[in-house]
């Protein structure tokens, strides 16, 4: 904290010092999905993040809410009773096509996670591409969150925290080593997490012309609508 001058923890600090909450066996099944294929059905490849996966169980999967039955489980081959968080495993989805199962779904037990288009994020500002000299409302790159990828939109800046610790609530524009709290619209709803709820799902970086511009965590998630 010394060298920012301020004792707030800073987003690179929160991300060093990750602990692997969320990593438990016993809440709502979280699977990103990382691929899939077909043999004799579809086979969901990923790797469990929260929660028990079991051969018989019933899933959502995000953001189609469609539910399946999960006929099986492997690990390099071997099947399994269970699976538990940070394990890597196929999983037989009962009744799902290819087009069912997609990169950057996720699998669930109830309640299932959210899938939004819009997120209020914490962000510290990396790089910027050679076109733009400052971070702004407008700011276009692609959105990384676990296993899925989607273009983003920075639409409105709320505060910048420069390297001393200065915050500008109602800043315009924020420049490399700041950090931001900003609203990010993406071109399609993504299956994510509040950080503080499943950090694995929580946290993002945005890309664009080969260099990552921001790292950042999700504070907030629209209101559910009923």
């Amino acid at each position: 904290a010394a060298e920012n001058n301020t004792d707030k923890p800073t987003l690179i600090s929160l991300l060093d010092s990750l602990q692997m909450k969320g990593r438990d066996p016993n809440a709502p099944v979280r699977m990103p999905i990382l691929d899939r294929y077909t043999d004799r059905g579809t086979i969901a490849m990923g790797k469990v993040e929260s929660g028990t996966i079991r051969p018989g169980m019933k899933a959502t999967m995000m953001p189609t809410r469609q539910k399946y039955k999960i006929d099986g489980v492997w690990k390099e081959e071997m099947p399994l009773k269970s699976a538990r968080p940070g394990e890597n495993i196929l999983v037989k989805v009962n009744g799902a096509g290819m087009e069912d199962v997609q990169k950057g779904f996720v699998l669930c037990t109830d309640p299932p996670c959210r899938s939004v288009d819009k997120l209020i994020c914490q962000i510290m500002v990396m790089d910027l591409p050679d076109h733009a000299k400052v971070f702004t409302a407008g700011f276009q790159a692609n959105f990384h969150a676990h296993c899925a990828e989607e273009e983003a939109t920075v639409t409105k800046i709320f505060e910048t925290t420069n390297r001393k610790g200065v915050v500008n609530k109602g800043a315009h524009f924020a420049s490399v080593g700041m950090t931001v709290v900003c609203m990010i619209e993406l071109a399609r709803t993504v299956p994510c997490e509040t950080f503080e709820d499943y950090p694995f799902l929580g946290r993002f970086t945005l890309r664009t012309e080969g260099k990552t511009c921001a790292i950042g965590v999700i504070k907030k998630l629209p209101p559910k609508r009923d």
